[in-house]
């Protein structure tokens, strides 16, 4: 799914709607966009209520100013506004705090409704991650010749039957998966991704959520919206379309194989993908599930067990934020790496390296 295939020109300059939730996990396409986006050039971020007035204050290593209204940013001349959250996202300010508050689809808060009107009266295209299709709601009324409307939350077109047969011809996919949402996954995926391509190596990307196709990609599709029976058929038909013009395939997984609301999709993604090597990303100091706090995470152990288990591949590395999470998971015998540790990247494109090449050294043997 190429979402970027009518715009006439890339990068696109665009101005980020995080508002609320930039600083917060929340804000994580917005920071993805950021950190990693190919396709579009973010020149501001929008939020009322952020502390930092840079970008570089919340995703180290970025540079543009966080202001409170798209207003604000017209001066900047951008192409495109993207609203970088969704529904779910939204999040309630009481006495000072935060509080997720989720929204139903479509129950847009005035504030959104507004800063969409402002852009689209300004000429602006505008790349929504709504579950609300902006491009068939009444704020599509009026749109000028040429201005567009693009809604990345939308279904595959095609959607082919999973036959599990391992019809690659080239590529070695790396699958990388968690404990849990929000713990990191894309982050690694991407940095592993980007040292890959740095190295000369002929690496490819392959979504599966809203934040991949914004960054872009070699093949993709927002696969939670595909039925749960048809998605391990989506990954696999996404897989099997890019490895042949690649060495390495990155996969993002979703969610976690474990957890109670989205495992079947973790799993989906996992088998579908017939991965060679998975990378596993842990935050061992989280207790409870994302917004499910009463909910424990289970032993890092049984989990990494488990999607070996069920990917039919082992998992060669771990990855975590920060040189205290490193020390901590050493227990587990793998290397363990800081994606966005200076040295991160390299250490993960060497162990799964490692691992690959090892692989490939056994199945010589056994065919001599």
């Amino acid at each position: 799914m190429n979402i970027f295939e009518d715009f006439e020109r890339l990068p696109l300059r665009v101005v980020l709607f995080a508002d609320s939730v930039f600083e917060h996990a929340e804000g994580k396409t917005a920071q993805g966009i950021l950190r990693h986006s190919e396709a579009l050039q973010p020149i501001a971020v929008v939020d009322r209520f952020c502390a930092a007035s840079n970008s570089g204050e919340v995703v180290a290593g970025t540079d543009v100013p966080v202001v409170s209204s798209v207003r604000e940013a017209l001066s900047l001349e951008p192409d495109a506004l993207v609203m970088a959250l969704t529904e779910s996202d939204h999040v309630e300010r009481i006495d000072g705090a935060v509080r997720h508050a989720p929204k139903p689809p479509g129950d847009l808060p005035a504030f959104w409704r507004e800063e969409i009107t402002t852009a689209l009266a300004h000429g602006l295209d505008v790349i929504s991650c709504l579950h609300l299709r902006l491009a068939e709601s009444e704020l599509a009324q009026g749109l000028r010749e040429g201005q567009l409307i693009v809604d990345v939350r939308k279904p595959y077109e095609e959607l082919p039957k999973y036959s599990g047969r391992r019809e690659r011809t080239r590529a070695k996919v790396v699958h990388v998966t968690g404990s849990d949402c929000v713990i990191g996954k894309r982050t690694a995926a991407l940095q592993l991704y980007r040292e890959a391509r740095e190295r000369g190596i002929e690496a490819g990307y392959v979504g599966t959520g809203q934040t991949c196709l914004l960054v872009g990609c070699t093949e993709g599709a927002i696969v939670d919206r595909t039925p749960v029976f048809q998605a391990a058929g989506l990954v696999e038909h996404l897989v099997l379309r890019a490895e042949s013009r690649h060495d390495l395939l990155v996969i993002k997984g979703q969610a976690s194989v474990l957890h109670p609301a989205f495992g079947g999709l973790a799993t989906a993604i996992l088998q579908g993908a017939q991965p060679d090597a998975v990378v596993f990303v842990h935050d061992p100091q989280r207790q409870y599930r994302y917004h499910w706090e009463h909910i424990v995470l289970g032993p890092v152990e049984r989990e990494i067990e488990l999607v070996e288990q069920l990917g039919g591949a082992p998992v060669v590395a771990l990855a975590t934020r920060g040189e205290e999470n490193v020390q901590r998971l050493r227990y587990l015998g793998l290397p363990v790496v800081d994606a966005l540790a200076p040295d991160g990247p390299p250490r993960l494109l060497g162990a799964v390296s490692s691992a690959l090449e090892q692989q490939e050294r056994l199945r010589n043997r056994v065919a001599v």
